[in-house]
């Protein structure tokens, strides 16, 4: 019978003492961002739900067309995954927040407004209305619509439109 080489004599699991070491992090000194907070105030940030279909390039130069807005827009790809676009009005922000969900080629995508976190996961949520069928009319009071709504998720009472709708917080 042949001689099997163990893992040892392969060389294999065995570490390489040739790899670097890894850099620590770069530590980024404490700026006044306030000027930067203030300019980016009127931004929506996305992100898509499917790279290998929705390309942010593409969504962005289709909503800059179907967005119809008072005042100007622009939009921008930030990477593999995430877009941006910039209002110069607050009214034309929350106009196209409020048409909320969105899909790009029948794939959800995320849009939240822009906040000065750091999070490898903002944006994260799609706010959804929602619609409950065969709810007897003498249950819709706000109670028991908020108890259904806690089970849901983060919500809020729309008084307006007597309905329950499920925020983004």
């Amino acid at each position: 019978m042949a001689y099997r080489s163990s893992r040892l004599d392969k060389g294999k699991w065995i570490p390489d003492s040739t790899t670097e070491a890894r850099r620590p992090p770069i530590k980024i000194p404490q700026v006044d961002t306030t000027a930067l907070i203030e300019e980016h105030k009127l931004t929506l940030i996305g992100r898509v739900t499917n790279s290998k279909i929705q390309k942010p390039r593409a969504l962005v130069d289709f909503f800059l067309q179907q967005w119809r807005v008072t005042e100007t827009i622009t939009g921008r790809d930030l990477g593999p995954d995430m877009f941006q676009f910039k209002f110069d009005s607050e009214q034309d922000l929350q106009e196209i927040l409020a048409r909320a969900p969105f899909h790009f080629k029948r794939w959800m995508l995320i849009l939240q407004r822009w906040e000065p976190v750091i999070s490898d996961y903002f944006p994260a949520l799609i706010p959804f209305w929602i619609t409950i069928h065969g709810f007897p009319l003498h249950y819709w009071t706000q109670p028991a619509l908020e108890t259904i709504g806690n089970e849901l998720g983060p919500r809020s009472w729309d008084s307006k439109n007597g309905g329950l709708s499920i925020k983004d917080y």
